[in-house]
């Protein structure tokens, strides 16, 4: 699998099949605390103490790997020189910020692009002049319609609708002074920094005492103004559950409606909510893609 596949199953493996694996499996134990390192290696921002913390992980991390799959006999797994640079990772966090501005993933989307262009054009007489021409269509065309920049919004199909004919119209009414009457913007998908955001999609509000999450209903835009706007509904953060490294959350009903700002939003990736059943009862997770924390 590539990198950013097997970083996917990572993150939910625990959901999938933690229903079937017991609490005091050691390899199982094994495989939530990797998960929890690798959240920590991932995240955007970083304090002192998290730095401290993540040599602990990693250093706890190593000894079950030795304990679990090392042994004495031959068929034991010795640590791998990547084993090793997990250990410099902190002081290289210190030195030159967070992890994720350096990694290769985005290395390897660029070369998704080379590779399904030369499946389509199918030229091998000359590949390479046909793969860089085209690569420079690209090019020009990100930068012509502004695509690289981070605050555009491209919206996709919208519609010009009275306020009162949706479910939240007196949340509009109170956060944009109009009446019930009045006709707004209405779109169901959009596009910023490369990311699409489509009603059903849940993100995260912010940060208490723990992730407040919500679900994004609408997107919203006054005639007199080219700013956009997410109408989202609340959800309920009941716990974290270490078992499937995920947060529990129920849906609030009735609605409770709000809206929010893209900026506002305490990180841009939107996340997977997963339901499943558990001892005959229907629950929600949440899988956090990395450790997020709000910028001081």
């Amino acid at each position: 699998m590539k990198a950013v596949q097997s970083w996917a199953l990572l993150k939910y493996l625990p959901l999938l099949i933690g229903d079937m694996v017991s609490n005091s499996d050691p390899h199982w134990l094994f495989l939530l605390h990797l998960s929890e390192l690798v959240d920590m290696l991932f995240s955007p921002v970083f304090t002192e103490g998290m730095i401290t913390y993540m040599r602990e992980l990693i250093a706890d991390h190593l000894a079950m790997f030795s304990e679990l799959y090392g042994g004495d006999d031959e068929n034991g797994i010795r640590l791998k020189p990547k084993h090793h640079l997990l250990v410099h990772l902190p002081t290289v966090i210190v030195e030159s910020g967070p992890l994720v501005g350096m990694n290769c993933l985005r290395y390897e989307l660029k070369n998704s692009f080379f590779k399904r262009s030369s499946h389509i054009v199918c030229n091998f007489t000359n590949i390479c002049q046909t793969l860089a021409y085209r690569h420079q269509q690209n090019s020009l065309f990100s930068k012509l319609s502004n695509f690289s920049i981070r605050n555009i919004i491209v919206v996709g199909r919208s519609s010009h609708d009275s306020v009162g004919d949706y479910e939240c119209a007196d949340v509009l009414c109170s956060h944009f002074g109009v009446e019930m009457t009045d006709d707004v913007c209405f779109a169901k998908r959009v596009e910023r920094a490369s990311i699409v955001y489509t009603v059903g999609h849940h993100v995260v509000m912010g940060i208490e005492e723990e992730p407040v999450f919500a679900k994004i209903e609408l997107f919203v835009c006054l005639p007199s103004s080219d700013e956009w706007f997410i109408v989202v509904s609340c959800m309920r953060t009941v716990t974290f559950h270490s078992h499937y490294h995920s947060y529990a959350v129920e849906y609030i009903y009735p609605k409770v409606f709000k809206v929010i700002t893209f900026d506002s939003l305490a990180d841009f990736h939107t996340v997977c909510c997963y339901k499943t059943v558990i001892e005959q009862k229907t629950q929600h997770f949440v899988r956090l893609p990395y450790h997020i924390i709000t910028a001081r």
